[in-house]
């Protein structure tokens, strides 16, 4: 009997330890931008004929949310029907925890920030913070051409858990275009996507890194089409996954139940 008791207190040890070692809030910085003021779009023909490309219908939609336990949560949305004017959602739980998504005329970005640090929150409920951002437009083409777009972006993170999912800090940039019409010889349809995220849940994931989005439509002739722009940065909460410390402790408690159990089975058949 005492020895199924250390058993258990072993076990015992070993869960507390893992909820122990769980219990902390992220901390750390994620931050997505695109630079506007540098988004370029061209147009080319062919045979020398350049079409008349039409855009219509320009959206904004901005949302941040940010939460600390036992202080307070915020969530805020923003949207307009135009690229030209300065908007932000902003969100604050703490001085140390908020999260923003901006735009305007010359930037369009996504920030969160956490300072958490090791509060001894519980697994189930630590802070976090996250802001978004979407940027969409229709277009038209009156003949066969091409279409491209570029936009220089930028991306940072900092802090967070390797492996760990839910206490992780990332940020990404999303661009995707989409083009279709039809003539009397049949349909046609082309898209086009461009993507980059870091992520501290990757061993190998950078903190820092820029570069362009690139997207191309090819019209073979009279269609309609969109496109989008997406930025997003996030801080999670942290996991309840032990640590291995914790999963040596666990495995020893249960080999020494088992052993037990095992020479106590193999008595009683004796």
């Amino acid at each position: 009997m005492n020895s199924i008791r250390c058993g258990l207190i072993l076990i015992s040890c070993s869960t507390g330890f893992a909820l122990a070692q769980s219990a902390y809030a992220a901390d750390g910085t994620a931050a997505a931008s695109l630079d506007w003021s540098q988004l370029q779009v061209s147009v080319t023909g062919v045979d020398g004929n350049v079409p008349t490309v039409t855009f219509s219908d320009e959206y904004t939609s901005l949302s941040s949310s940010a939460y600390v336990p036992g202080e307070g949560s915020e969530y805020n949305t923003r949207s307009i029907y135009d690229w030209t004017s300065t908007l932000a959602a902003n969100a604050q739980a703490t001085a140390t925890t908020f999260a923003n998504a901006s735009a305007s005329p010359l930037n369009f970005s996504a920030n969160a920030q956490s300072m958490g640090g090791d509060n001894g929150y519980p697994y189930w409920d630590n802070p976090s913070a996250s802001s978004s951002g979407s940027r969409s437009e229709n277009f038209s083409f009156d003949g066969p051409g091409v279409l491209t777009v570029t936009i220089p972006y930028t991306l940072n993170i900092m802090g967070g858990e390797t492996f760990d999912y839910w206490n992780s800090t990332s940020a990404s940039v999303y661009a995707s275009a989409y083009f279709s019409g039809s003539n009397e010889n049949g349909n046609f349809n082309s898209n086009s996507n461009a993507s980059f995220s870091l992520s501290s849940y990757y061993e190998n994931s950078p903190d820092s890194q820029s570069g362009t989005l690139v997207l191309g439509i090819f019209a073979a002739g009279p269609g309609s089409g969109s496109l989008s722009f997406n930025t997003t940065a996030s801080l999670g909460s942290p996991s309840i996954i032990p640590e291995p410390e914790s999963y040596a402790m666990l495995l020893a408690g249960l080999g020494l139940i088992g052993m037990i159990v095992r020479r106590r089975s193999a008595g009683s058949v004796a």
